[in-house]
């Protein structure tokens, strides 16, 4: 690059052309290969249209000596002040040359041009017996400039034809690539009456492993997943990268579902071994997508589709697996398609609010907290509930709004009860997994409760260990750790579902779990579930956290609860969801259940 040439203390030097159509900077010290360091003007001038339209970088030590004619403003130097240049040896790195450098590709409007000619090119001038020879210089450097941008041109039209088809990283085909193989292959099966596979893998968390241990980890991952996506595959250019953390294979030959299944477990079985990147051990895992032709899709695009849906219903259930498309998929995506819809006007309306639910002491009947429930307003029906629009808390976006909506509408509640002296119980407020996607988690809710003037310690966050499916556990244990270092109270929902209930509770600064409903619904009618529900009470004391059981409904539930010891309840048999002024009139009144 030009800026190679200059002298370490060229600070002052700018590293590009100012607007204006010429520019010049005096006395600039450039290094002389071989040689002292060399003192001189340095010009950049815009290049007409004729020329290219880039710019042309010289060296002259007149500072106004504008190589193209501009009007009559231009004078022209004598010939002797051309043969004297003070740096007729320009490095190669900088002269204009028809094999441009691979990594000086990039470089497309700013072209290098060398100092005019030495004296061997100025004898040549000379011998033509041009009278205007500074103009003659002009048009050679004009010329040589014209040389570099076609030789660029060719360069990159080579590209487009041949192959730049191929990932540089991984080696694998690209996207524009691997679309021509797919083509090709579909042109293949379609005489024959055969079938192709398409496969669509995704790597899960590249982002975190970026983060976690940097980005040269991940594109090792990225080549380690490029060659064991090589071993399922026929031929080299059947596998390619078609995006950042995404790869696509056709699958070729006698090609039937469990073929294709065969070929997504053995890539499942090839990423599941770990590998070691210096003194590391790394694991991860990839969800993989498929689609058959012409079964799933009669073009690439349709193919493509169908696969991505088959992917997407992976993602949904956990991540790490393989899925083949069937049109169930496309129904639920069509399903999905229109919650988003609704749930985006329903924001836009300002129709989301929370309901509050009381949490009650079984001994006494005092209110000791809240559940704060989204709840919708929808038009011409009744209020509905999250399980209305199950599939807006896997998507980021959405989930993220819907939540913040929720908590700014739950803090101006508490600071409305606050300043009506009702001094309000700790309000719990539920997380869906997908929120943790990004690590700012911890950091917006503290500044939403900042803005309110409101103690952290009013609030409570309810999640699931369902979390641990969608995120890094490095990501929630920083965030749940900050939050509780703040004074928030964190509770582990739905607690004896999960097969990591017991591992979240060791590795979480959790304060208390809830026993699922699906207990409480049976424990009266099966003993089992009163064995278990006892065993979770006692477990709670033991490793000193609160246990508060959900979903209670009936006296017979109730005196159950109280026989065995339970702390804290939470149904409809205390209170249903109520809205804030309904909540109000509860912390109003005695705060107390007649039990």
């Amino acid at each position: 690059m030009w800026t190679e040439l200059l002298a370490p203390e060229e600070t002052r030097v700018c590293h590009g052309p100012s607007p204006a159509s010429y520019s010049a900077q005096k006395n600039v010290l450039l290094l002389h290969a071989g040689s002292h360091p060399v003192m001189t003007d340095l010009h950049w001038q815009k290049m007409g249209a004729t020329e290219g339209g880039g710019w042309i970088l010289y060296c002259h030590p007149e500072l106004d000596f504008p190589l193209f004619a501009n009007g009559s403003d231009v004078t022209w130097q004598s010939r002797q002040a051309v043969h004297d240049l003070p740096i007729r040896s320009i490095p190669s790195s900088l002269r204009a040359t028809e094999h441009l450098r691979e990594d000086r590709l990039a470089v497309v409007q700013a072209v290098d041009i060398p100092s005019a000619p030495g004296p061997t090119s100025c004898a040549a001038v000379e011998e033509e017996g041009d009278e205007n020879q500074p103009l003659s210089l002009a048009r050679l450097a004009s010329y040589t400039a014209r040389r570099a941008f076609h030789a660029l041109g060719r360069e990159l039209a080579a590209r487009r034809e041949t192959g730049e088809r191929f990932d540089r990283l991984t080696g694998l085909c690209n996207r524009d690539g691997f679309e021509i193989r797919l083509e090709q292959a579909l042109v293949d099966a379609v005489p024959a009456g055969r079938s192709i596979g398409f496969l669509l893998a995704d790597i899960d968390y590249l982002g975190d492993l970026n983060n976690l241990y940097g980005r040269d980890v991940g594109d090792q991952v990225l080549k380690f997943v490029a060659g064991r996506l090589r071993l399922v595959t026929d031929q080299d250019d059947d596998a390619a990268r078609t995006g950042d953390d995404e790869f696509s294979a056709v699958i070729t030959g006698e090609v039937t579902a469990s073929v294709l299944a065969e070929k997504a477990q053995s890539l499942l079985s090839f990423i599941d071994t770990p590998f070691r990147i210096g003194n590391r051990q790394i694991r991860f895992g990839v969800s993989v997508g498929a689609a058959l032709y012409p079964r799933d899709g009669n073009g690439i695009v349709r193919l493509r589709h169908a696969a991505q849906l088959a992917l997407n219903d992976v993602k949904a259930h956990g991540r790490g697996g393989y899925r083949l498309f069937d049109q169930s998929m496309a129904r639920r995506s069509e399903g999905v398609t229109a919650q988003t819809n609704v749930v985006r006007q329903m924001l836009d309306q300002d129709l989301v609010y929370p309901a509050y639910q009381a949490k009650v002491r079984l001994r006494d009947g005092q209110i000791t907290g809240a559940e704060a429930l989204m709840r919708w307003h929808r038009r011409n029906e009744t209020e509905s509930g999250p399980d209305a629009f199950p599939e807006i808390f896997r998507n980021y976006d959405l989930a993220s709004r819907v939540s913040a909506r929720v908590q700014e509408r739950v803090f101006e509640d508490i600071g409305l009860w606050i300043r009506a002296g009702l001094m309000p119980p700790p309000i719990s407020i539920n997380v869906a997994p997908v929120e943790f996607m990004q690590d700012d988690y911890a950091e917006k809710l503290l500044s939403r409760l900042d803005s309110h003037g409101l103690s952290a310690r009013l609030i409570e966050l309810e999640l699931t260990e369902h979390v641990l499916y969608q995120n890094s556990e490095h990501y929630i244990h920083r965030a749940l750790t900050l939050l509780r270092r703040a004074g928030v109270r964190v509770t582990l929902d739905d607690f004896g579902t999960g097969y990591s209930s017991l591992g979240f509770l060791r590795d979480f600064p959790v304060s208390s779990i809830k026993i699922d409903r699906s207990f409480i619904r049976k424990i009266c009618s099966e003993s089992s579930m009163e064995v278990i529900v006892e065993a979770i009470i006692r477990f709670g004391e033991a490793v000193s956290v609160d246990v508060v059981a959900e979903g209670i409904e009936t006296e017979a539930q109730l005196a159950l609860l109280r026989r065995i010891g339970c702390p804290t309840g939470q149904g409809f048999l205390f209170s249903p969801p109520v809205e804030s002024t309904g909540f109000a009139r509860l912390l109003a009144g005695s705060r107390r259940f007649d039990l």
